[in-house]
């Protein structure tokens, strides 16, 4: 899987440490915020860019994403997503209907209806699930066997070059202006 690597220039960051260099741990402090700000930055960007083409729950994107945050021993921070296919319970207006399930997964393509499935909660953990019951040319064939409906993964829109480049190019201004604030912040808040 493709990385985005955000750096800043040598010169802001040494002019950084400059300033903050009277401050106990002043660079670590402005570092570790600031990348922690870009990486939750470019994950909302992340799951915005998925939404724009897929119908995907926000919340249904988010949990298929670890944030490994920076802190002042590691200034290393990343985003992390990976899973089988989301539930078509996850797109939104889902919903049963007559004729089986109602779905929009692809957003430009509109609601689409799917013979033989059904929303049903799940006995272990709770959650709604979409099923289909087993269907031989077009006939359903008895209860069972029953199976999960899966739509593509969120994966798929950002794992393209252009949104990589997107997202790279987000990520790097987002961190520059992060970073110039953060350093104001520790100046404010322990430069006396």
């Amino acid at each position: 899987m493709p990385e985005i690597r955000v750096l800043q220039t040598k010169q802001d960051i040494d002019q950084a440490r400059a300033d903050l260099a009277h401050i106990k741990d002043g660079f670590l402090r402005a570092y570790a915020r600031a990348l922690n700000k870009s990486a939750e930055g470019t994950q909302t960007e992340m799951v915005r860019m998925a939404r724009e083409e897929y119908a995907f729950k926000a919340d249904a994107v988010r949990k298929r994403m670890w944030l490994t945050r920076a802190t002042w021993t590691s200034l290393n921070s990343s985003i992390r997503s990976k899973g089988a296919g989301v539930l078509l319970s996850d797109f939104l207006g889902t919903r049963q209907v007559t004729a089986g399930l109602s779905v929009n997964v692809k957003v430009e393509t509109g609601r689409q209806v799917i013979r033989h499935a059904f929303l049903n909660r799940s006995r272990k953990t709770g959650k709604i699930l979409s099923l289909r019951r087993r269907v031989i040319d077009g006939v359903r064939v008895g209860r069972l066997p029953i199976e999960g409906l899966y739509g593509p993964h969120p994966e798929v829109v950002w794992n393209t070059a252009p949104n990589w480049g997107k997202l790279a190019g987000e990520a790097d201004g987002r961190l520059a202006a992060a970073f110039a604030h953060e350093v104001d912040y520790v100046l404010q808040q322990y430069g006396g």
